[in-house]
């Protein structure tokens, strides 16, 4: 057995121990107390990061919707647009087609204008030249033809022409209309 001199070196040195340990206890609780309000910290900005990434997410869901609806939107558009463009290809063919006929036509109104002047020419040294009054016919040779287009536009009263017209017979119907 220990004497009571050595028992209370013994307290002693225990007690020493329990205050160290007591300060070192001291000590930890202060850093744990510091560790968790930064961690409480860290908590919250991370709560409101996550609340601000929950915004962006909003955000960026809506902007991608509003894009896909654009994207569509020109999609659509390009499509209109091609049609469009192979309408007008269409129609510039039609167009270059439609000029080679009116070139073509031209062509064939030239020629007949030429014949016509040629029939002219040759009516006025046949028929012409042997009268000193020309004949009272038509272009196509018919003397009926004429008096009747000279009856026709002595006549000044619209509804006196309509009746002149419907006592005509087809037949002179069809010499006033071809003489024209």
């Amino acid at each position: 057995m220990k004497t009571i001199d050595e028992q209370l070196e013994d307290a002693l040195g225990r007690v020493k121990q329990l205050e160290a340990d007591a300060l070192a206890g001291t000590t930890l609780l202060n850093e744990a107390a510091k560790t968790s309000g930064d961690l409480k910290a860290q908590a919250v900005a991370l709560i409101k990061e996550k609340d601000a990434l929950a915004t962006d997410k909003e955000t960026l869901a809506l902007a991608n919707g509003e894009l896909t609806e654009q994207r569509d939107q020109l999609s659509r558009d390009l499509a209109t647009a091609k049609q469009s463009l192979t309408s007008a290809a269409g129609t510039a063919e039609e167009l270059t087609k439609a000029k080679e006929q009116i070139n073509a036509l031209s062509g064939e109104v030239e020629t007949l204008k030429a014949n016509a002047k040629t029939a002219e020419r040759i009516a006025a040294e046949r028929y012409g030249a042997a009268s000193p009054e020309p004949l009272p016919v038509t272009p196509r040779g018919d003397a009926q033809a004429a008096t009747l287009i000279e009856k026709f536009k002595a006549i000044t009263d619209p509804k006196e022409q309509t009746a002149f017209w419907r006592a005509l017979t087809a037949e002179q119907r069809t010499l006033i209309l071809n003489a024209k």
